[in-house]
């Protein structure tokens, strides 16, 4: 607790100095500090996160991130994801900042407070489980490979089941994003589709925002199984299922039926 209080007066002592930089990954670092701090919604965050994702250069973006470095850990290690802890060619990236560089520290120091971002990897035919999130604002960006995805509005929930409407269901490559939140498309559904495929994604927890759920479901992460038969409305009622029975639940692309 007493770090996180440190780190909240740390990061708001350089939120302008984030907000001013001309690099518009700090920018989007300041804007996620004033989501935390309450002076902007999380829709507002989400819209930021977007634009922020419309105008990334990926060649640019992996330069920053050491992406090569980042591939290299993943394909050793067989992992999911690392993190981003620094961009390169600023103090950030050094691997042990000094204690007095809050500047060089910021990306450690935003963790407190529940902003990281970092690299997936997707293999072929693995998935990320239908799932979605209570407040969060999260987004991806496809830097390399492709992957399908689907993304579900929540319409009304029940005791064992939530009222969903499918609002996404595509296939994107390089440059292809989603972003998320409390109130849009925060059901979703990842499956992959090239040998490896590489997502820059970044994320926002515990953000202050009333959440969709009242009930037992409104964890972090809530997984469903949206492939029942939608209504006759065509609203789909999702059963709410435990993560091990998500992970079984096979995403069937179209070109896969017949």
């Amino acid at each position: 607790m007493m770090k996180k209080r440190a780190a909240n007066l740390l990061v708001r002592a350089q939120t302008p100095r984030l907000l001013r930089d001309s690099h518009p990954f700090n920018r989007l670092w300041g804007r996620a500090a004033l989501l935390q701090f309450g002076r902007i919604s999380d829709e507002d965050f989400r819209r930021d996160l977007d634009r922020f994702y419309s105008q990334l250069d990926a060649a640019a973006c992996k330069q920053d991130i050491d992406f090569s470095r980042k591939v290299e850990m993943l394909s050793r290690n067989g992992g999911y994801k690392t993190d981003v802890l620094g961009l390169r060619g600023d103090s950030s990236g050094a691997t042990a900042p000094a204690w007095f560089d809050l500047w060089g520290r910021r990306f450690r120091l935003f963790r407190h407070l529940g902003v990281r971002s970092d690299v997936l990897a997707v293999r072929a035919g693995g998935q990320v489980p239908p799932h979605g999130h209570s407040q969060v604002v999260s987004g991806f960006f496809v830097l390399e490979g492709e992957v399908g995805i689907r993304h579900y509005d929540r319409v009304q929930e029940f005791a064992d089941h939530v009222m969903l409407r499918k609002v996404v269901d595509m296939t994107i490559g390089p440059g292809g994003y989603t972003t998320n939140s409390e109130y849009h498309h925060n059901i979703h559904w990842l499956l992959g589709v090239a040998p490896v495929s590489y997502l820059f994604r970044f994320t926002v927890t515990d953000v202050p925002v009333r959440p969709f759920s009242s009930s037992a479901h409104s964890h972090t992460r809530d997984y469903v199984d949206p492939t029942v038969a939608p209504d006759a409305s065509g609203l789909i009622p999702a059963p709410y299922v435990t993560e091990a029975e998500a992970k079984q639940v096979r995403f069937v692309r179209e070109s896969e039926c017949g």
